[in-house]
């Protein structure tokens, strides 16, 4: 037999794997709970998350169309003031409206139920549009309607009236599709993956769709109450079953905009998705445990030297059009100050910015210069373009022929105009024994002759004028 002292005593690694099986239980415990939890919040928190998602989409989609009627009315004030719907001043008016990502098209539906195009041609538009039954609703946004211009192509039209003297001379309209609207605003709940639709009471009919493009009406909607309650314009989260058995959560409220409702839904798998990923996780957890340290140290240690790259690159690009920024161009001057035969600089500078921040908002401004960030990196290569200012650009090249360059800038001024943009430039190909501040000042210089030669065609002055003394 043998004695007591003889008991083998629990080792180190006893100890450590109960330690261990300890620490699993209780996390895997924990996290069930956890689960469990945030199943109960996810259901609690869906309908407020919902609703506000319906809310802001509502709001944002509202401030668009209201400001489109702004722009309509003011439209219709200079075409009424003219008189004459048919003449060429008439049709210059149209060309300027600002057709944007929501308004496709502009147009005149005249007394005669023709419509006049924004290059002055007239176009019959029976089946499409009839003129005494738009006049009568006034100033209105009608459901859907053919387009004029494109086969089996619905739109939606913004219609004012154009008055002269007390009598409705015309009516003013701007064409919106119903997917350039669907693009106008996306929900970004759920990881993007909500939907939502626009629905106009009276007729039923899905003006917008970006979610289940089988339904077309109300009447395909199930079950019949859902539609009811849409129909009286009511506010309202409700779920509802799809032919595939899957679960959809809807949220719902009226627009002051028209006799419209607006409606954003979501799977019940998208809204779970997280629960879902977290149960997986629970049922290998405890089987993969010490594997999951071991990634999570060597996470550890490429996130620390990641967090130093990041940080780099940070620095040294610009945040609004991902260009390498002024630290980056510092840098790269200084690296290739004894190195400049045979580079080329090309300067380059945003025209008309100040204007359209003052004009369009700051927001246009930033998508302006993003799209000219866009044109040089597709031209230049983003590893040879910096944004060294607010409006200003440098781009280095040192392998490009003049005609190259010149060819490549052809481009660049084809492209940024087709969107209705504009820009200067200017570039110094650099000679043996140049410096290179030389070779960007000469390109400087001559970007900003071509800035003094486009303004003077506009008959404006420049606003930024190089000093003499930095010529």
């Amino acid at each position: 037999m043998r004695k007591d002292s003889e008991k083998p005593t629990p080792s180190y690694q006893g100890h450590s794997l109960l330690a261990t099986v300890i620490l699993i239980l209780s996390v895997g415990l924990l996290l069930f709970g956890y689960v469990l939890r945030v199943n109960h919040l996810m259901r609690e928190q869906c309908y407020t998350e919902l609703s506000a998602s319906t809310r802001q989409a509502m709001e944002e989609l509202e401030t668009n169309f209201r400001n489109d009627r702004v722009n309509l009315r003011m439209l219709a004030s200079v075409i009424a003031e003219n008189g004459n719907l048919h003449s060429l001043e008439v049709s210059s008016y149209l060309s300027v409206y600002d057709v944007n990502s929501l308004i496709s098209n502009v147009g005149i539906l005249t007394p005669e139920n023709t419509c006049i195009q924004l290059r002055g041609t007239e176009i019959d538009v029976d089946g499409a549009m009839d003129y005494e039954t738009e006049i009568l609703l006034g100033e209105h946004i009608s459901g859907l309607q053919p387009s004029v211009t494109k086969a089996d192509t619905v739109v939606i039209r913004s219609f004012m009236p154009i008055r002269k003297s007390g009598k409705t001379i015309g009516l003013l309209y701007a064409e919106m599709s119903p997917s350039n609207i669907a693009r106008a605003w996306s929900p970004t709940i759920y990881n993007g993956s909500a939907s939502f639709s626009i629905i106009e009471r009276e007729t039923g009919e899905f003006l917008v769709n970006n979610w289940n493009r089988k339904i077309r009406t109300l009447d395909e909607l199930e079950p019949d109450s859902l539609a009811e309650s849409i129909r009286a314009g009511k506010t309202a989260f409700r779920q509802m079953k799809t032919d595939d058995g899957k679960i959809t959560y809807l949220s719902y409220m009226p627009m002051e905009l028209e006799d419209w409702e607006i409606m954003v839904a979501v799977s019940e798998e998208a809204v779970f998705a997280s629960t879902e990923e977290v149960h997986h996780a629970m049922l290998w957890f405890l089987a993969v445990l010490m594997i999951l340290l071991l990634i999570y140290l060597i996470w550890m240690l490429k996130t620390n030297r990641s967090s130093i790259v990041n940080a780099k690159k940070q620095a040294n690009t610009d945040v609004l059009t991902g260009l390498m920024n002024r630290n980056q161009y510092e840098a790269y001057c200084q690296k290739i100050q004894h190195q400049t035969d045979g580079l080329t600089c090309i300067y380059i500078d945003a025209n008309g910015l100040h204007e359209i921040n003052n004009t369009k908002g700051h927001l246009a401004g930033d998508q302006m210069l993003r799209y000219i960030a866009d044109t040089l990196k597709v031209q230049f290569g983003e590893n040879d373009v910096y944004r060294i200012g607010g409006d200003e650009f440098v781009v280095f090249q040192t392998k490009r022929t003049e005609q190259e360059i010149k060819s490549a800038l052809h481009h660049v001024h084809e492209e940024i105009e087709r969107n209705a943009y504009h820009v200067s430039a200017g570039y110094c190909t650099g000679t043996p024994g140049m410096l290179l501040k030389e070779i960007i000042k000469s390109a400087e210089v001559r970007m900003y002759a071509e800035k003094q030669k486009y303004y003077e065609t506009l008959g404006q002055k420049v606003r930024n004028q190089m000093k003499e003394n930095e010529i």
